[in-house]
Formats: C-alpha cells, sequence, structure tokens
C-alpha cells in the first residue's frame, strides 16, 4: 500500500477508535494497541510531511502561543436564567404559556455541567477555531487548546458552516489520578474539576491542556434554526451523526411532572457520572417558538436552569486528630462514614482552633459537613439542638502527637492562635520542613511518600541532607527507578538556580513568606551573603517588616541549630543567570507602582505577584487611594462582584487582568495607563 492511502486508511482508523473510546465510551481495542497505530501514523508522517493534513490525529497539539486574542462571536453567549425549586420551573412555564399563548411543551431537559462553555466553529468540514464564552459577546481564542480535546473532531461529514455549543470539563477521574500526582510531588492539589479546566483552558501551551485529559459535550449549534433545523431535539441527533460527544443524559419532557421526575432521577445518580453537574438545564424544543419568545439583555426567555442544592450531611464527630506541620499543628476530624457527592467520607477539615473555638464545634456533635468542589469535606457547623449534654469542648493539644514533646501555643501578629512543635528533632516538623523547602524551591518528583521513606531509612537527617541525595542513593529505595531518581537530582541542581526569595522563603522562618522573602532578597540585591548578615535595625527600614519579623529572621540566622543548613545552602545556591539577575535588580517597569490583585485568574496569584514584584512593582492585599491598578483574574466575568473591585471603581483606578499585565510588561506606565 503506497503511504498516502495508508495514512488514509490509519487515520480513519484511529478516528473511529478515539470515538469509540472518547465519546461512546465503548473501547475496540487495548491502549497498546491504539498507541501502536498512533506510532506507525506518526512514523508514516514524519517520512512524508508533504502528506501531512491538518485533521490528522497526530496534529492535536500546537505551539505555545504567548497571549489570547478576543474575538466577537457571531451570536452571543448568553448566561441563562437560575431557578431553585420546581415551583420556579411551574411559574417560568406559566409566563412562556402566557407570552406565546399556547403550550410550550415539549421541552428538553438536559445535564448543566459544571465546567466552562466554548464555542467551535467548523467551516468546510474542518474545526476552524475555538473560543471561550467570555463576556458573552466576545471571548478568547483557545483554538490551539481545543485541538487536544480528544473527544471533539477535528473534522466532520457536514459542511456548514457552523458553531457549535458545548461544555469544557475536566472528569472526575482525571482530577484525581492529577491530584495524587501533585500530592506525590509536594505540590497543591487542585481545588475541583471546574477550576482546573479554567486554568487548563487559558495555559499559554497546548501540551498543558493535552496531559490534564479535557473532555467536551455539547447541547447546540448557535445557527440552528437559520440552518433550516426545526427542534432543538433534532439538532442534537445531528451532533451525535457528525461524532460529537452530547450531553450524556437528556430527556423531552411534555409535562411538569416529567421534568420533576428527570431533576429527581439525576439528584440520585449525579454521583455516579464522572463528570461535575450542578444542575438541569430546561429548553423550549420548538425553535421557531424560541424565537418567537426571544430574549432579555442577559438571557433567553426560553431556558432555565434548575440548580440543585450544595451537597451537605450530618454526621457525628468522633474525635479530633492534630498533624504536626512545619510550622503548627492543625485539626482532622474523624466523623462517622457518610456518603457525600458520591464518596464516603470519613475525615473533614476543622481549619484551626480559632474556628473550633468561634463555631464551638465540640466533640459528640451532630455537625454538618460539605464537600467543597466535590473534594474537601469539611465541617460547616454543630447541629447545636441535637445536643444531649455529653458532647466535650475541643481543647488545644499539649503535647506533639510525634515526639511527645511539649507544644508550644501563642499568637500570631494578626491575633490568630498557632500552635506548633519546636522540637528540632521531631520526625514530623522534619517531615514538614522538609516538603516546605522543596516545594518553595519548585523541586519537581518528589513528593511526602518520598520524604517519609527518606526519613524512615535515616538516609535524611536533616534539611539538607536533600542537597546531597544522589541517583544511587535514591535508586536504591523502593519502587524508585533509575530515570525517576536522575529526575529528583536533575531537579535539586536546577533548583540551586533560583532567586534569592525563593531560596529564603524556603529556609521556613517564622513569620516570613513569600512576599516578605521578596522584599529581603529586593534590598540585599540578591545577596545570599549579604542576607545572611542582616541586622534587626537593618530588616526594620525594609517596607512591611516590623521588630517581631526582623526578630524571627535574626533569631534563625544565629541560631547554631541552623548553622549547618546555611553553610549548606551557601555551597550549594547558585542564583539565577546574569541576565535575570539584571531584571531583578533593576525593576525598571513597574518602578513605585502598587498593584492589588484579586479573583481566579489562569495563572496561580502567587506568579502573578511575582511577575509585578520582579519588575520593581509593589503588591497590596487592599485598595486604596494608593494604589495603581486592580488586576482582576481573566476568569472572572464582568458580573463578578468584590470589595475591592467596588473600591477601585468608586476610585476610578484602572482594572486588568493577567493577560494585560503580560503585553505591557515591556511597556511604559504614564498617567495611570500602560503606553508605547
Amino acid at each position: 500500500m503506497d503511504p498516502a492511502a495508508r495514512l488514509e486508511e490509519l487515520r480513519r482508523i484511529i478516528r473511529h477508535h478515539e470515538r469509540q473510546y472518547f465519546v461512546l465510551a465503548t473501547p475496540e481495542i487495548s491502549d497498546r494497541q491504539f498507541d501502536e497505530l498512533m506510532a506507525e501514523l506518526q512514523s508514516i508522517e514524519k517520512q512524508h510531511p508533504e502528506l501531512v493534513t491538518p485533521d490528522s490525529p497526530t496534529q492535536r497539539v500546537g505551539e505555545a502561543v504567548t497571549s489570547f486574542n478576543t474575538v466577537k462571536h457571531r451570536v452571543p453567549m448568553m448566561s441563562i436564567e437560575n431557578s431553585y425549586s420546581t415551583g420556579d420551573i411551574v411559574d417560568w412555564l406559566n409566563r412562556l404559556e402566557k407570552a406565546a399563548g399556547t403550550s410550550v411543551f415539549p421541552v428538553v431537559a438536559e445535564l448543566k455541567i459544571d465546567g466552562v462553555s466554548g464555542s467551535f466553529t467548523y467551516r468546510d468540514g474542518m474545526l476552524h477555531s475555538g473560543t471561550t464564552r467570555g463576556n458573552g459577546i466576545e471571548g478568547d481564542v483557545i483554538t490551539e487548546n481545543v485541538r487536544t480535546i480528544r473527544s471533539l473532531p477535528l473534522s466532520i461529514a457536514s459542511n456548514l458552516d457552523i458553531d457549535v455549543r458545548g461544555e469544557i470539563y475536566t472528569p472526575r477521574s482525571m482530577l484525581e489520578t492529577l491530584n495524587q500526582q501533585r500530592v506525590a510531588n509536594g505540590e497543591e492539589p487542585f481545588k475541583n474539576c471546574r477550576n482546573l479546566t479554567a486554568g487548563t483552558i487559558k495555559s499559554l501551551d497546548p501540551a498543558v491542556a493535552a496531559q490534564r485529559g479535557l473532555q467536551v459535550m455539547v447541547y447546540g449549534i448557535a445557527q440552528a434554526a437559520e440552518l433550516g433545523f426545526k427542534m432543538h431535539s433534532e439538532v442534537l441527533a445531528f451532533l451525535a451523526k457528525q461524532g460529537f460527544k452530547l450531553n450524556q443524559a437528556w430527556q423531552s419532557c411534555s409535562s411538569c411532572e416529567e421534568i420533576s421526575g428527570f431533576i429527581e432521577q439525576i439528584a440520585n445518580s449525579r454521583g455516579k457520572f464522572d463528570f461535575d453537574i450542578d444542575g438541569i438545564v430546561i429548553k423550549v424544543d420548538n425553535l421557531s417558538l424560541q424565537a418567537e419568545l426571544g430574549s432579555t439583555n442577559k438571557a433567553p426567555r426560553w431556558a432555565i436552569a434548575y440548580k440543585y442544592p450544595q451537597e451537605r450531611a450530618t454526621a457525628r464527630l468522633l474525635r479530633v486528630e492534630w498533624q504536626t506541620g512545619r510550622s503548627q499543628l492543625t485539626p482532622v476530624a474523624h466523623i462517622e462514614p457518610v456518603e457525600l457527592g458520591g464518596t464516603t467520607v470519613a475525615r473533614a477539615s476543622l481549619h484551626n482552633i480559632d474556628q473550633i473555638t468561634e463555631k464551638d464545634i465540640r466533640l459528640g456533635d451532630l455537625v454538618i459537613v460539605e464537600k467543597a468542589g466535590y473534594i474537601i469535606p469539611y465541617i460547616v457547623a454543630p447541629v447545636k439542638e441535637k445536643r444531649d449534654g455529653s458532647e466535650q469542648t475541643i481543647a488545644a493539644p499539649h503535647v506533639c502527637p510525634v515526639c511527645q514533646q511539649p507544644v508550644k501555643i501563642d499568637k500570631d501578629e494578626n491575633a490568630a492562635t498557632q500552635i506548633r512543635c519546636d522540637n528540632p528533632a521531631c520526625q514530623g516538623v522534619l517531615a514538614r520542613r522538609i516538603i516546605h523547602f522543596i516545594t518553595q524551591l519548585e523541586i519537581e518528583n518528589f513528593g511526602p511518600q518520598l520524604v517519609d521513606q527518606l526519613i524512615d531509612k535515616e538516609q535524611v537527617q536533616n534539611v539538607e541532607d536533600i542537597l546531597k541525595l544522589g541517583r544511587l542513593q535514591l535508586s536504591a529505595l523502593e519502587r524508585m527507578g533509575e530515570k525517576s531518581a536522575e529526575k529528583i537530582v536533575s531537579g535539586i541542581s536546577a533548583a540551586a538556580q533560583q532567586p534569592l526569595a525563593k531560596l529564603i522563603s524556603a529556609l521556613g522562618i517564622n513569620n516570613v513568606g513569600v512576599v516578605v522573602s521578596e522584599k529581603i532578597a529586593a534590598w540585599y540585591k540578591q545577596s545570599f551573603a549579604a542576607f545572611l548578615e542582616a541586622k534587626d535595625e537593618e530588616l526594620v527600614k525594609i517596607d512591611g517588616i516590623k521588630d517581631k519579623v526582623a526578630g524571627s529572621i535574626t533569631e534563625f540566622l544565629r541560631n547554631p541549630d541552623n548553622g549547618q543548613l546555611i553553610e549548606s545552602l551557601r555551597g550549594w545556591w547558585q542564583g539565577p543567570g546574569s541576565a535575570q539577575l539584571a531584571l531583578m535588580n533593576a525593576g525598571s517597569q513597574l518602578a513605585g507602582k502598587t498593584f492589588v490583585v484579586t479573583g481566579e485568574a489562569t495563572l496561580p496569584r502567587r506568579q502573578i505577584e511575582e511577575q509585578i514584584k520582579m519588575h520593581g512593582g509593589n503588591v497590596k492585599s487592599s485598595v486604596s487611594p494608593k494604589t495603581d491598578f486592580l488586576l482582576i483574574g481573566s476568569l472572572e466575568n464582568d458580573s463578578f462582584v468584590s470589595n475591592k473591585k467596588s473600591r477601585a471603581i468608586e476610585l476610578k483606578i484602572p482594572i486588568i487582568d493577567e493577560f494585560e499585565l503580560a503585553r505591557t510588561l515591556e511597556k511604559k506606565i504614564e498617567n495611570g495607563k500602560f503606553s508605547n
């Protein structure tokens, strides 16, 4: 068979199996067999690059971009009116019937996927572009990222020029897998599926999106009526025939009772889905009737969303376990097992001793447990009216649960109670100090399980021992291959070039976090040697550092117990290259400008703040007349409300997002605006 014919055959076979696996969830071959087909396709395309086509399965992952362009939607992506009871739905149906002068049944009830809305344009049978909802009128072009979604076809049989509308989401199983990897690497787990999806779809690197297994379910065509479709259900059938993944459970309803039955049915089974839903969307099926009913300025009149209440359960609080951390002990509640969000929950967060006291949570209480974003269970409040007098007050521990030495209890500068173990030999403290160290220095592939194993084997007895770990030493550990060991050693070596602020933060000095570390690093001109000679009278001259913080720093630096760590770091740390160091010391672009950052963005807030500070700007926690810019994360829409935003509008302070910041970092700021 000639190469062109074989390529066409392989693409046809691979597309078929992608649909069976990612759309229909009925795989016909093993992963290995699929990988072999893909490998053959890649090999032939490499030998014959002139035969590569844009819709080839190998072309899903493109090059990274520096920013996203914004385009206007051909048909606005409007929001949907919310309802919270079946009575609200009955009232909505009555309003529609009155306006239309006839019954509006049948209606279509669909799952309301808790993801990120997208619009996917197809022209001449090919995926042309992908766009976020944005503000409903215009959105960001994310074509390279949506091409990585295996359940979204790169080509379809129809040549219609259409905007297919759908919801991009992360499967729960993928979130669980990614979080297991992040925890093992000592990284903060993703909070929930929606946040992960929103951040991933706005990643500048499509390779990141490809690794995170995004999926999409489609629910309509923006131009359906104009193209001759009569019913919404007809549109769904057309999309399914074209190879799209549809909303898995939708139903045509001819009465209020059928709508209520569908809502109840999904409520009882929603925990079994591998994706998050937060409600049911109900739409008039007849497209002509939709057009007659029209829209308000914000939402179509012919659709409504029923929102499920936040999932909660009640359980008996059995005991409280205190876990030893780097800086303090934290409480974890053990409760009677209870079903919540499709899983059995037996442990929940109590946050800290102050919240236990403020909420008056007691041992033996019947407590309300909520699973935030389907991920983190926590105790909301006790059910006080159910008390019988046998409940007991939860007291702060007097000894460390790991080393059994007395703990120290005091207040921090924000009057919050801190309970900590100051025993330097405590293995619990050591483990948390090491995890903090490797996290702050961003040493990859080095998670808590590895730390515990190294401590148990007595291969690591202090933080500085991490710097001496070698490939042979690591590869001898259980379930540690040579390649994994090499990656860890390489990561330790690379961390030696991190900026001084990260090194200072990694030391774990009381009251010294990322922000304070950055100020100290800038004050001492990125010199570790100069920092090690720091004196109280110098430190208090740095903005935001008072006597208590200065005292914590000098006490740490002068403490003989830390001497070996400091000397080891002195010989190991190299710092960033000369070009980056010059930029950090120059800090010219944003010099003298003060920013406040709020809202959810495509980057971690810490990373945004680092960018601002690296270029000479200041970051504050609240808006004031001295604020120059309020940065609101791009994942927040125009309806986002916060005290910071209200205050900024009141003071006429410019509001930007992280993309505008990135685009303008090489520009000057004049008269309160970014300009060339």
